[in-house]
């Protein structure tokens, strides 16, 4: 299947929207292969997909659809990206909440000093549940 039918050409690489979904598989669960995005330098790799659970009675090739579609909101890039938008933006909320944890600053970006030695959870959580209704409140928090 493929629903972008654009060729690369010169780079060998199969094109954007190329989605294998036999074969190769799992002949039991439902997964597949997407490639979603155009290699600019070096070879694609497609990204393997699992559907653990689907309550959205939608077909397979709409949920491919869907993934494929997701792939080009990453508002980072101007291209698509390699795998679907909202696993970038989780990655990029795990790692500022890393920081806050750690506590090297706060969502302002200003240096933390509140945690010292060894971690009290109960003390962690407290501060930033106060530091995220304190500091949300009136500024726009962009990942």
């Amino acid at each position: 299947k493929q629903w972008y039918q654009r060729r690369v050409r010169g780079s060998g690489n199969i094109p954007a929207g190329t989605v294998v979904d036999r074969e190769i598989t799992h002949p039991i669960f439902f997964d597949f292969y997407l490639n979603s995005h155009a290699g600019i330098q070096g070879t694609n790799r497609a990204c393997h997909y699992t559907v653990l659970w689907d309550d959205s009675n939608m077909s397979p090739d709409m949920i491919q659809l869907l993934t494929f579609f997701l792939c080009h909101t990453y508002s980072r890039c101007t291209r698509s990206v390699s795998y679907p938008a909202p696993t970038y933006y989780a990655h990029l909320l795990c790692a500022r909440a890393r920081t806050l944890v750690n506590g090297m600053v706060d969502a302002r970006g200003n240096r933390l000093d509140w945690f010292k030695g060894s971690p009290d959870i109960a003390a962690i959580e407290q501060r930033i549940s106060v530091e995220r209704h304190s500091v949300f409140r009136d500024i726009a928090y962009f990942v």
